[in-house]
């Protein structure tokens, strides 16, 4: 029960952080239509997805809570794949060059973002990569 409950308050909060984030990026970036708040939360998602991983490694063992707390609850309301596959579709509707822009912001981003967070991470901390 008390990972449930775990779950539930991370997730709570990564639903909180992803709409400030939408609103954040719209207050920057206005109404774009490919620098969305969803490319920035699976950015930072996955900068942090990777920090997590490192931090994770470099420990003996985080504890079961500590990981679903951080990855199922927070990071998994944070970041939005139903949405990126919205925003994608519609993409694919209007402009090529803009859905190339915005696979490439989500997904090599994303990928380049995690391997950074884990290699700093492993740095830090001591470890090897």
């Amino acid at each position: 029960m008390t990972e449930i409950f775990l779950v539930a308050i991370g997730g709570a909060i990564g639903a909180v952080l992803r709409y400030t984030t939408g609103l954040l990026t719209l207050r920057i970036a206005g109404n774009s239509k490919v620098l969305t708040g969803t490319v920035i939360a699976n950015s930072i998602g996955c900068l942090l997805a990777g920090i997590l991983l490192g931090w994770f490694t470099a420990m003996e063992h985080p504890g079961d809570g500590i990981a679903l707390f951080l990855t199922v609850g927070i990071l998994g309301s944070y970041t939005t794949f139903s949405t990126f596959s919205l925003e994608l579709s519609r993409l694919m509707k209007e402009s090529w060059r803009r859905l190339i822009t915005y696979l490439f912001l989500q997904l090599v981003m994303a990928i380049t973002l995690c391997g950074a967070g884990y290699a700093v991470t492993m740095w830090l901390a001591g470890g090897m990569l």
